[in-house]
């Protein structure tokens, strides 16, 4: 028999049309509500504040949620905002490209003009003739009276006569201001949300903060949501000081409960028949790898598609515990040999030491070869983005976790100190 027919013969078995797990959310609304769970509180704040004009802040670690609460939350307005018969402009950005606050807004620009193109002159023009970037598989629907644009950016090239344009060498945050206030006349209301606010350079998002009053403060139905998984000292003094943000909600760990329940939900989205179980996990299983999860939704989506995939590869009636810790061997073997010297070494060290945060002790700097903890901040994020470290926050600070796919007793004793 073959692979593939084995595989797909084994997730039929189980009444699955397919393995439903994903690092990341789905960007179609519907399939994300089949999936979505919890976060009812967030919501609750954060539906009716952007409805009145104003600007939230969402923060949490890699892979808490962050994304798929914006999607489900932007399906949601939709929703309540077509039930009371109101114009509403959703504009949600993937990422925002450049290295400067100039940039940052003409992107913003493009994105605002392309949504505006079909009803006003300008924003037309702005969308023609706007030099440096190009807006990649816009996706655009209307449900009632809400139009939403879901955009990312990338590099437009440009055709050599067409290598000068009319904006190219024009200020754009003014034009932006005076976009944003149309899009308020023929919309009445205007929701854009930027994710990931954070990943660019600590001095440009300080810039922009500083000098966008006009674009964060002074429209009165427009309101921005952000994501970010953390800002500095500083940042958070000049948020609190320019009063951006009505709210600043931190995302919690999700409880293992809750993590079920997302579990439940992925595979319900692929079953033949809808159930209120794991199964093919069992119950055993399924507390084993929501525990692993550390209480962050991605890391349990990783677990369960690979864990699913390996098992619908052999012959197991169920993913009971004998087929879990042989499945999950195997798993932590290969992550942890395909990983980097470097990388093994750190994630071995930060293991030992119960974790790695600010109060990082003088040994374990020692062995990262290291003088401070802020030294060490880079490359964390980077192995946080891929998943190798685990960022946990409490009211004492926060520190990196190894994922617990890295086993330490792969890695032989000579080879961790190297």
């Amino acid at each position: 028999m073959s692979r593939l027919k084995k595989h797909n013969d084994n997730l039929k078995k189980w009444g699955l049309k397919e393995n439903p797990f994903r690092p990341t959310p789905p960007d179609d609304p519907e399939k994300l509500a089949q999936i979505f769970y919890g976060r009812d509180e967030v919501l609750d704040i954060a539906i009716p504040t952007l409805y009145e004009g104003r600007n939230i802040l969402i923060r949490g670690a890699w892979g808490i949620g962050k994304t798929a609460l914006i999607f489900n939350l932007i399906n949601q307005l939709q929703q309540e905002v077509a039930e009371i018969n109101e114009q509403m402009l959703v504009l949600y950005l993937s990422s925002i490209p450049g290295d400067s606050s100039d940039e940052f807004y003409r992107a913003l620009l493009l994105g605002i003009a392309d949504s505006l193109a079909d009803k006003d002159e300008e924003a037309k023009d702005i969308t023609d003739t706007l030099l440096g970037y190009s807006i990649q598989n816009p996706k655009t629907t209307i449900e009632g009276q809400v139009k939403l644009g879901i955009l990312s950016f990338g590099k437009r090239q440009e055709s050599t006569s067409n290598k000068v344009s009319p904006t190219d060498n024009i200020d754009p945050y003014p034009l932006l201001i005076r976009l944003l206030n149309k899009a308020e006349k023929i919309y009445s209301r205007v929701v854009i949300a930027i994710d990931d606010f954070d990943k660019k350079e600590t001095i440009v998002v300080q810039s922009i903060l500083e000098s966008s009053l006009d674009l964060f403060r002074m429209g009165k139905n427009r309101g921005f949501i952000m994501t970010g998984r953390g800002f500095t000292e500083l940042q958070d003094s000049t948020l609190k000081s320019l009063g951006i943000f009505s709210e600043d909600i931190p995302l919690k760990l999700m409880s293992q409960d809750d993590l079920k329940q997302i579990m439940i939900n992925y595979l319900n989205s692929v079953r033949d028949e809808q159930r209120n179980d794991t199964y093919p996990f069992t119950e055993e299983v399924t507390n084993l790898i929501t525990g692993y999860a550390q209480g962050v939704p991605r890391q349990l989506n990783v677990i369960c598609e690979k864990v699913l995939r390996k098992a619908a590869s052999q012959d197991y009636e169920t993913i009971d515990e004998t087929a879990f810790n042989e499945i999950w061997y195997s798993l932590q073997t290969e992550f942890t040999y395909r990983l980097s010297p470097q990388f093994r070494h750190l994630l071995y060290v930060a293991d030992e030491a119960g974790g790695i945060s600010e109060n990082i002790s003088d040994a374990t700097l020692d062995k990262l070869d290291a003088l401070t903890f802020v030294e060490l901040l880079p490359q964390f994020k980077t192995m946080e983005e891929q998943g190798l470290l685990i960022r946990q926050e409490d009211e004492k600070g926060f520190r990196f976790l190894p994922s617990p796919l890295f086993q330490q007793k792969l890695i032989a004793e000579s080879e961790s100190e190297s």
